[in-house]
């Protein structure tokens, strides 16, 4: 149990890194100079994901049928 916890997290954290790397989310800060307090916000781009999304599938498709015709020929 404790191993499947660990392989999530290192699957989320990956995920995460990747999300930030491709541009899916964006962190914004910003400072108040009268009242010091500072915003903090969290943009994610759902777009961005459907079209690298897209793309993935897309990829697998060719490399499968790629894949395939390599079988079928010895």
């Amino acid at each position: 149990m404790k191993r499947l916890c660990g392989i999530l997290i290192v699957l989320a954290v990956l995920a995460v890194g990747i999300g930030f790397y491709r541009g899916w989310f964006v962190v914004t800060s910003g400072r108040e100079t009268m009242s010091n307090k500072v915003d903090v916000n969290l943009t994610v781009d759902p777009d961005k994901v459907r079209a690298d999304a897209e793309a993935v599938q897309v990829k697998a498709a060719e490399l499968t049928s790629q894949a395939k015709k390599a079988v079928v020929k010895p």
